[in-house]
């Protein structure tokens, strides 16, 4: 039975979409699934290689600029060994080809009963990179639709709106800027018999 369970536990450890590995003690990579290899660590093959350690492998991923994943890596070195218990924490990374990508890391300690005792953890990489991005979009969304609820400076005299930048902007403009509407433009009534007074009595007929 324990060896059919063992079979089953590898079969889903390489199964898995989720980035997994395994580290030990001194975060040396002890083992990885093929969504390890073929997903996030791919584009890092050239730093893979050099680099068998978790935290220097993460921090050769930044070394160009000083980004979260340098500070994470830090932050792990000196609080999470021995592996007590779980961590959760958000990174972005980014990759060789200029881009940045968030992933979702969750370092699970091993407790097997086995001799390695709490001296193995599991590491699951999650990209939620989308996640990040549509998060990112709600928030802006939600200044701009407060802003439309605030009070808005707006010019006396040419009735221009002082947007976030402190800029002044038309009113058609600051609108078409902070929602959905487009504008197509008219003459009010008003307008029409101040401008062409000889068209009022047309209007008043209209009316």
């Amino acid at each position: 039975m324990r060896h059919m369970t063992s079979d089953l536990e590898s079969l889903s450890f390489q199964s898995t979409n989720h980035q997994l590995i395994i580290i030990d003690q001194h975060w040396i990579i002890r083992s990885c699934n093929r969504a390890w290899e073929r997903g996030f660590h791919k584009p890092f093959s050239q730093a893979g290689s050099r680099h068998k350690n978790y935290l220097h492998l993460m921090e050769a991923w930044t070394a160009q600029r000083d980004v979260p994943p340098t500070r994470f890596a830090q932050h792990l070195r000196h609080n999470i060994v021995p592996f007590k218990q779980a961590h959760t924490y958000d990174i972005s990374v980014s990759t060789p080809f200029k881009e940045v990508k968030w992933f979702r890391v969750e370092l699970t300690p091993l407790h097997d009963g086995s001799c390695f005792g709490d001296d193995l953890a599991l590491i699951a990489h999650t990209d939620i990179t989308e996640q990040k991005k549509t998060e990112q979009q709600l928030r802006q969304a939600l200044i701009e639709a407060r802003t439309l609820y605030g009070l808005l400076p707006i010019c006396a005299v040419c009735k221009h709106i002082k947007d976030e930048s402190n800029e002044w902007n038309s009113v058609e403009h600051y609108l078409e800027k902070h929602t959905s509407a487009e504008f197509t433009h008219d003459i009010c009534p008003e307008c029409i018999r101040r401008l062409y007074p000889k068209y009022s009595s047309i209007l008043d007929k209209l009316h």
